[in-house]
């Protein structure tokens, strides 16, 4: 058995997000290909996107950069973040997010936006909050980071299944981060699940059709089923892309997944050459290693 140090796992889960990111980019929104993509190019619906990522990795990041100056994760200066990181570059952002900055910007108080969106509305489903937990699955350990998870959801997805698929997600990574196997942690993510429909795709993935959508349980459950069944990083973040729709989001919550589980060796290292921004997604990734809280 190959050992595979904690530091390398952690550094990996973010740079394998930011990785799948960048390669599922330019394929965002639209249909399957019509080929296997095996390497990053010019390519898609979105060629321009080749070796950027998008506001995935971005808010990842923001997230990321108020743990290490707060030393914990603080809601009220994670939202500030986000929004900052929003009005620098706002092209990628889902509805849900930007209806939750637009409210604070017109006066409501930041931590009450996304709760009071959800209570007139119902939204705050989508997967917004999912994408951007790798940070809290690092810093904290599998007994505590749901609670720290359902918080850093609510901040602008407050619908529940939102929550507990964000949860669910940043719970796969800490067990990962911290030596488990995809199974065992998938097991650890259920038994701490409080939805019955986020548990059901958690236990028994495979009763479900992938539906590469922005809902979060759908994310969720695709990211699961191919991070269960792809045999390397790059195998499940090209099996993302092959299934069209959100590409982007998919592919990097594989790609942090298999990172998680593989460690930084095992991603490719003409991807992490040819992708922007990858010294400051690895930089991040370290800082968060040291202040895990286990």
């Amino acid at each position: 058995m190959i050992f595979i140090s904690q530091i390398s796992r952690a550094i990996a889960a973010l740079a394998g997000l930011a990785l799948g990111d960048a390669f599922g980019a330019p394929y965002e929104g639209g249909p399957p290909p019509e080929h296997s993509i095996r390497e990053t190019g010019y390519f898609g619906l979105n060629p321009i996107m080749y070796g950027q990522f998008t506001d995935d990795t971005m808010q990842t990041l923001s997230i990321s950069k108020s743990i290490i100056k707060c030393r914990y994760f603080d809601e009220y200066d994670a939202i500030m973040a986000l929004i900052h990181e929003f009005d620098r570059d706002s092209q990628f952002y889902g509805p849900t997010s930007r209806e939750v900055f637009g409210r604070i910007k017109n006066g409501c108080a930041p931590l009450e936006a996304a709760q009071t969106l959800f209570e007139e509305t119902g939204g705050g489903r989508t997967n917004g909050s999912v994408m951007r937990g790798v940070p809290i699955g690092i810093v904290y350990p599998p007994e505590n980071v749901r609670a720290y998870s359902i918080a850093a959801s609510r901040i602008t997805h407050f619908h529940p299944v939102a929550c507990e698929a964000s949860a669910a997600f940043n719970t796969l990574i800490s067990c990962l981060i911290r030596g488990d196997n995809l199974p065992h942690a998938a097991e650890r993510a259920y038994n701490t699940c409080e939805n019955h429909d986020v548990r059901e795709r958690i236990i028994s993935p495979e009763h479900f059709p992938l539906n590469p959508s922005m809902d979060a349980l759908d994310t969720l459950h695709a990211t699961l089923s191919i991070a269960l069944h792809a045999q390397s990083f790059t195998d499940a973040v090209t099996q993302a892309v092959m299934l069209g729709g959100d590409t982007d989001t998919i592919a990097a919550l594989a790609g942090a997944l298999k990172g998680a589980e593989y460690g930084l060796e095992a991603l490719p290292r003409e991807w992490l050459q040819k992708t922007e921004g990858m010294n400051e997604v690895i930089a991040c990734g370290k800082s968060l290693w040291i202040m895990k809280k286990d």
